[in-house]
């Protein structure tokens, strides 16, 4: 039997194309439904889970905004290396009101954060004391004059130092959102949007494509 493919409506168990059918409705695609989709199909049990997980924590506005959300799955997909799902976040944070020119730069912030990150987390597992004096020398300018803001800007930053392991990124983002009036249930909203879309991208990541 073939590996994750996406399927096609007539090669769908009643059960998948329930689902399917369903998670389109849910999830306001009207148009030939992205493959990434129906390679979730496969499992009509995760899909529910997902589209279920999408529609409450993060399509809902809530502590945190369902805008600023989108924009975060968004980040969150590319992050996880799936540029189709990426895109249909992407697309739904433009209709919320950012511009592709924004988008573009919350991922340059993710990525930045990134080099941050790996230069930090060496710095933890190196063990020794060695290293702590040097400056890290690299820019980061958006993180200081973004157009998304300091408070979404360090959220970003937040959610992809917590996926690529850097504690110390971690607890510093959290001190610095908390000083731009970033509250922890704001914080809880963001990390369980990227939790939910790294999910997603896990499973796709076993698909044929």
């Amino acid at each position: 039997m073939p590996w994750l493919l996406a399927l096609t409506d007539d090669a769908m168990n009643p059960e998948q194309l329930k689902t399917f059918e369903r998670a389109k409705t849910k999830l306001g695609i009207e148009a030939l439904a992205p493959s990434w989709l129906r390679v979730l199909a496969n499992s009509p049990e995760f899909l529910r889970d997902v589209f279920m997980n999408l529609e409450r924590a993060v399509f809902a506005d809530a502590k945190l905004a369902a805008k600023a959300k989108l924009l975060i799955a968004a980040i969150s997909a590319s992050h996880g290396g799936h540029r189709d799902l990426a895109l249909f976040f992407g697309e739904r944070a433009v209709a919320a009101g950012f511009s592709w020119d924004q988008v573009h730069e919350g991922l340059a912030i993710a990525a930045t954060s990134t080099s941050f990150n790996h230069y930090y987390k060496f710095r933890g597992l190196s063990g020794c004391d060695h290293f702590q004096g040097f400056n890290t020398g690299i820019r980061a300018s958006l993180a200081m004059k973004s157009s998304l803001g300091k408070p979404l800007a360090e959220l970003i930053s937040l959610v992809t130092s917590s996926a690529n392991g850097c504690a110390s990124c971690v607890s510093s983002h959290i001190e610095t959102a908390a000083h731009h009036d970033v509250a922890p249930d704001q914080i809880d909203e963001a990390i369980r949007t990227a939790s939910i879309v790294q999910a997603i991208c896990h499973f796709l990541a076993s698909s044929e494509r």
